[in-house]
């Protein structure tokens, strides 16, 4: 990618023009199959009917750093929320070709085949994160909680964007997923997947508001995670 295809969002935060035309394509496409909802775009915010009880959330390209620089760990993550509930998701992973989607009471599947959270055991389980890159202030309280994520958990990886986290987290890939200060964007398909996949999902309160704050994984690794967070984090 060329440098002149990338701007500066804000420090160490950056948009191409992907993700730009991406947005533009599924919000021109989703408006046009149905006029009367809502979008909530990562990059042009809000449009369509703001009236509407549903509303579609869209992140176009989640894990932009990733995408300029060549890691091929990047997805375009579209929610679908009525009166607050996330009731569709679905994230697409392109360079593995691979598409995840849950509906509310429907189960999370992956190319067609359903998928479930891990049973490993602790000392088996392997947790993805991501550092809150745009809040330095929050660096040194976030690195306590890394700390002891990696003393308790087999293992720790920040793979640098959330929805594919949480679908991998969903899928089994990742045991669990803790994050702090995203968007709604970011998570709103992904919490979902989660939980379809019978994982449990919570913000650092233990409610499921999404606040940008998230512990996400099967029931024991959750429990243990939520603590982490709970004496670190909170």
């Amino acid at each position: 990618m060329k440098r002149e295809d990338v701007e500066y969002k804000s420090k160490k935060d950056f948009v191409t023009y992907v993700d730009k035309l991406s947005e533009e394509r599924i919000k021109n496409f989703i408006l046009s199959v149905y006029p009367d909802h809502s979008f909530l775009g990562e990059e042009e915010g809000s449009s369509g009917s703001q009236s509407s009880e549903y509303r579609w959330i869209v992140d176009p390209l989640d894990g932009t750093k990733n995408y300029i620089n060549g890691f091929e760990i990047f997805a375009v993550s579209v929610a679908l929320e009525k009166d607050n509930e996330i009731i569709a998701g679905a994230i697409y992973i392109p360079m593995l070709d691979k598409l995840y989607w849950a509906g509310k009471g429907t189960g999370a599947y992956m190319n067609g085949t359903k998928i479930s959270v891990s049973n490993r055991p602790v000392d088996m389980a392997v947790i993805a994160t991501g550092f809150p890159f745009r809040y330095q202030e929050e660096i040194d309280i976030y690195l306590k909680a890394f700390r002891e994520a990696m003393i308790t958990f087999s293992a720790v990886r920040r793979p640098g964007a959330a929805a594919v986290d949480l679908a991998m987290t969903a899928e089994g890939v990742f045991d669990g997923f803790f994050e702090m200060k995203l968007s709604v964007w970011d998570i709103a398909a992904g919490v979902l997947l989660v939980e379809e996949a019978g994982g449990i999902f919570t913000n650092f309160n233990g409610t499921r508001e999404l606040d940008g704050n998230v512990v996400a994984g099967g029931e024991e690794i959750h429990k243990i995670l939520f603590d982490i967070v709970q004496r670190n984090l909170v």
